[in-house]
């Protein structure tokens, strides 16, 4: 006889979904939080370049968030289209949207790689007031 898989999130209390599912969330916005941070803290400590560094790595610091905030917030919006279309049990839309979302996640790289190679160079420089060096370390950052 086969066996018909549950769906967890109809059936499972909330309380240990919350913790099952809400927890590593929680955790992994904290850990993004922290990366700057721990940057920082490392910069920092470089020696004699080390103001520098932590001057250029904050310039860098909006890019990264804007990244952050760009793949997160496509992935939830992703997410949330997936768990309805798997709810309405319609297979054609959760294999569209899953595709959508591949493409999606590459159309967002080839973006973010380009402004990398081609466009970091003029961000930090918008912010650098002149200094070569902040102007050198922040375009390797980014």
């Amino acid at each position: 006889m086969r066996e018909t898989k549950k769906n967890k999130m109809a059936d499972a209390p909330m309380k240990k979904l919350f913790w099952k599912m809400g927890l590593p969330m929680i955790v992994s916005m904290v850990l993004q939080a922290l990366y700057n941070v721990v940057d920082s803290i490392f910069v920092a400590n470089m020696g004699e370049t080390g103001a520098i560094a932590n001057q250029a790595l904050t310039i860098a610091f909006p890019i990264q968030i804007l990244i952050i905030a760009v793949g997160v917030g496509t992935g939830v919006g992703l997410n949330a289209l997936f768990s309805k279309s798997l709810g309405e049990k319609n297979q054609e839309k959760v294999n569209k949207v899953a595709g959508n979302g591949i493409f999606l996640s590459i159309c967002i790289f080839i973006v973010f790689l380009l402004f990398g190679l081609f466009g970091s160079k003029w961000f930090i420089s918008l912010f650098a007031a002149g200094k070569s060096e902040v102007l050198s370390l922040g375009t390797t950052y980014l």
